[in-house]
């Protein structure tokens, strides 16, 4: 067990013991985990999948991610692909993450010749016409690969149970949400099979099922089985991995709250990285430090919000780890540790009362400082990193601040997560429409639904009439137009990063703002965002190609203006996005080996798309601190400290220290140079 926090073995064994006797039922087929990024849902996952596989070794497990920015081999040690490997000492179960390009590459394979007769049989537009559709980049891929995945896996009788550990909250909501939008997808599809066997019944007097009727059906048979599956308590269960904090406690109700709605049975929940025991004083005399004690109290109160709020959730803690849980060893430990939430509560009210003013201080002057960006005239900064580092915090401490420096600068700041927590950082409810958070800051979360309305009413109707052949001359039969108005009507997956660029692009192009901030969502689908760009570019530019070819027949030029004039602004973007005069990314980053490999790779991908990012936000570094727990917490954030420089050697790294409470105005402090007497002169 990691030292530092003194628990009694009796005490692990009674809680592990209960653990392993309610976690599962034998016959469970599909386990979720997922909840805010960065609260430690793939370790918790992968030390749960262990136990699992130690207590049903009978059993044929597999361990999935669907997070396009996993961590399987980060948490379990060894290297993880799209590709299921066992594990070395529990061959039952077998790992593996899931690739959506090399998914999808399968599927054009084995389905692509149906799909291509189902969308020549639905439109009067040549098959050439509708081949290039093949090569675009699709929003949404990675949920929409995962989810035909896990259902064949699962009505193939591959595997008993799938456990997956799931991309943070938003895209996992994105995620169950897709059997409903492939329903209805399937649906205008069997529209566009029965017009086609109508005519050929009409024109030969019989009909005889071809490959584009053997795929809907298969996928339909899939499709059905996996919304049983995923609403029947006796086979699935959601379990929802949070920390006691503000943002992580309020995203975890709603979640609660979204899944009772789809019907999704959870499980229970699994609170992380809480502080149990005094700090070592019972071994050592020393009492624990201010923030320990402020740390502590605060989780308590979140604790017992969590048990009067949800009442009827199994809830499990899992205490902080003063070493870091990788590899299987570790993740054994972790488990056996797992205590049911009344008996934690029970030890926490034996803790003493916190100082009750603020707490933290300087990890290790000198520090470096972000620089004062509108000064710079840069308009545009995007937050981001692996979920739960602390982004939202961040870019919300950031624009506050520079708002409350620069009164005669209008500033926005907007949320593209689809699992918003800018709102519940600044006490408000927040929407599509920008409100104010100061005279001069605006605060905006983007709702994808309200974008994608206008978004219909500008392009999406004229394009389901051109599809169908409506009003066009020279077509004379129509192909439905009702059915493609019903599939342009659908919210498809990807719907997030699409809605959340053409805001950007709204406000940018606005010149309302003299600075945006935009709190991005967590790694894999934030790369997702910065890859729409181009995505987007190549669908406008495909349908500009079309109009061309047919513009005689479809006419419809101000259509097509539309559309010229929002691919330039899409390129601008791209350009804008690499221009450092304009934009700056920065990577926020915590003190944890896992997290310092997500956002090595995140930098890489930056690199590759020419996005500059000259600083790094390091969050939350423990201050110096004498008591046992401090000091061991300290050389273990002091370590990664020291990687920096061979790790990150292009940027900046500006250190912000754990604070209680973690205002704006002390946050922002750190961030950017100050004149505050509570910190050192700003060296670079």
């Amino acid at each position: 067990m990691p030292e530092g926090i003194p628990l009694q073995p009796a005490q692990l064994d009674c809680g592990g013991s209960a653990f392993r006797l309610s976690l599962l039922s034998p016959c469970q087929r599909l386990l979720l985990f997922s909840g805010k990024g960065g609260v430690g849902k793939t370790t918790l996952t992968c030390a749960l999948a262990r136990h699992l596989a130690q207590a049903q070794p009978e059993r044929r497990l597999l361990l999935l991610s669907t997070d396009p920015a996993h961590s399987l081999g980060d948490v379990l040690g060894i290297p993880v692909a799209d590709v299921p490997q066992p594990l070395p000492d529990w061959p039952n179960l077998q790992v593996r993450a899931l690739q959506a390009e090399v998914l999808l590459q399968d599927f054009k394979q084995t389905y692509g010749p149906a799909l291509e007769l189902i969308a020549e049989r639905g439109s009067w537009l040549a098959k050439e016409d509708l081949l290039p559709l093949w090569d675009l980049d699709w929003p949404g891929v990675d949920e929409l690969m995962a989810i035909l995945e896990v259902n064949r896996l699962l009505a193939g009788q591959e595997v008993d149970t799938v456990i997956l550990d799931t991309a943070p909250t938003g895209h996992t909501l994105r995620l169950l949400e897709l059997p409903d939008f492939l329903d209805n997808l399937l649906a205008v599809f069997a529209t566009f099979q029965a017009k086609h066997r109508e005519v050929v019944q009409s024109l030969t007097g019989a009909y005889r099922p071809d490959e584009a009727d053997a795929f809907l059906a298969r996928l339909q048979s899939e499709l059905e089985g996996g919304k049983a599956r995923l609403t029947d308590p006796e086979s699935t269960a959601a379990w929802l991995v949070l920390i006691p904090e503000p943002l992580s406690v309020a995203e975890t109700r709603r979640f609660c709250q979204q899944l009772q709605s789809r019907r999704v049975p959870i499980g229970g929940l699994l609170v992380n990285q809480v502080l149990l025991g005094a700090s070592g004083r019972a071994s050592s005399g020393i009492p624990p430090s201010p923030l320990y004690l402020a740390r502590q109290q605060e989780q308590r109160r979140w604790l017992k919000a969590l048990q009067e709020e949800l009442p009827g959730y199994p809830i499990w803690v899992c205490p902080y780890q003063l070493e870091e849980p990788i590899g299987p060893a570790a993740l054994d430990k972790l488990v056996q540790q797992l205590r049911p939430l009344p008996e934690v509560l029970l030890q926490l009210e034996e803790i003493p009362a916190s100082p009750g003013e603020p707490v933290g201080g300087i990890p290790s002057p000198p520090r470096v400082a972000l620089p004062d960006f509108l000064a710079q005239g840069i308009r545009l900064l995007l937050v981001g990193g692996k979920g739960g580092v602390g982004k939202t915090t961040v870019a919300g401490a950031l624009a506050w601040n520079l708002a409350q420096r620069h009164p005669d600068r209008q500033l926005l700041l907007v949320s593209i997560d689809p699992a918003h927590s800018l709102g519940d950082l600044f006490g408000v409810k927040l929407g599509q429409d920008p409100l104010p958070l100061l005279p001069n800051l605006l605060g905006q979360e983007i709702e994808a639904a309200a974008v994608l309305e206008r978004f219909r009413q500008e392009y999406l109707e004229e394009v389901a009439a051109i599809l169908a052949g409506e009003g066009t001359a020279g077509v004379e039969v129509q192909y439905d137009p009702q059915a493609w108005r019903q599939l342009l009507q659908m919210a498809p997956p990807g719907l997030d990063e699409v809605m959340a660029l053409l805001t950007v692009l709204e406000q940018e192009a606005s010149g309302q703002f003299n600075l945006v901030v935009v709190d991005t969502a967590p790694t894999g689908h934030l790369l997702r965002f910065l890859q729409m760009p181009q995505a987007l570019e190549g669908w406008v530019s495909l349908a500009l190609k079309l109009w061309l070819k047919y513009r005689d027949v479809v006419g419809r030029p101000e259509w097509a203006q539309r559309l010229r004039d929002l691919l330039a602004q899409v390129r601008q973007l791209r350009q804008r996005l690499r221009d450092p005069q304009f934009a700056s990314f920065i990577p926020v980053f915590n003190p944890e080996q896992a997290v310092l490999a997500e956002t090595e790779r995140l930098l890489a991908e930056l690199d590759a798309l020419g996005i500059p990012h000259p600083y790094a936000v390091l969050n939350r570094v423990w201050p110096e601190d004498s008591t046992p727990f401090g000091a061991a917490l300290r050389r273990r954030h002091q370590a990664i400290l020291a990687q920096l420089p061979q790790r990150f050697p292009q940027q900046a790294i500006v250190t912000v220290p754990f604070l209680h409470p973690p205002s704006l105005e002390a946050i922002g402090a750190y961030l950017l140079a100050s004149s505050s007497p509570m910190l050192p002169e700003t060296s670079t």
